[in-house]
């Protein structure tokens, strides 16, 4: 075997094994999200999965009380899924995702059982909610000496699926108004 073959085959042979050392619960990745009905400031960790078609982030979402009027702190499930690659000059690629969330609330502004204060049949529980996002992602890899192995950014378009069940439902008033832009990063360990 020729040096070059042997020193490909070493650096093959250690990433293997270093990908073999990861326990089967530590995260891939560390999630940053600015908006897009999580919280006005999101922070989680994720796991691809499905030959990294897909991904699933536990989420911890902050709206303070500047921005929202009252703190608000969100626990979610973020799933997105890869729709297809396209890639320029064999170094950039952009990705389209699709994907939904699903949110609990815990705080004073939401609640699990419609007070009595308001009507019967008129509003349901608010603590848990459904988002769903499309979007646009590209992802750099990095040096493999480097500490982190990648980066995702992405920008998605999201709305509550109850805004957009309302919207479908109404045969006049339709909102204009029921969609969030966010913004995000994953880091790769």
């Amino acid at each position: 075997m020729p040096m070059s073959e042997f020193i490909v085959a070493q650096e093959d042979r250690s990433n293997t094994d270093i990908y073999k050392s990861r326990k089967w619960y530590s995260p891939d990745y560390f999630k940053l999200q600015y908006a897009g009905n999580i919280g006005f400031l999101s922070i989680g960790l994720g796991y691809n999965w499905w030959r990294e078609k897909a991904q699933s982030t536990f989420i911890y979402g902050y709206v303070p009380e500047h921005k929202g009027n009252t703190t608000i702190h969100t626990f979610s499930i973020k799933n997105d899924f890869k729709l297809y690659s396209f890639y320029i000059n064999d170094k950039y690629n952009v990705q389209p995702i699709l994907g939904f969330s699903v949110s609990l609330e815990p705080g004073q502004n939401s609640y699990m059982r419609v007070p009595d204060r308001f009507p019967d049949d008129y509003y349901g529980p608010n603590s848990f909610y459904a988002c769903i996002n499309l979007g646009l992602k590209t992802h750099f890899n990095f040096d493999p000496q480097r500490h982190f192995s990648g980066i995702d950014i992405y920008f998605e378009f999201n709305t509550l699926a109850d805004y957009l069940y309302y919207n479908i439902i109404a045969q006049e008033d339709r909102s204009d108004n029921i969609g969030s832009l966010a913004l995000g990063t994953n880091v790769f360990f």
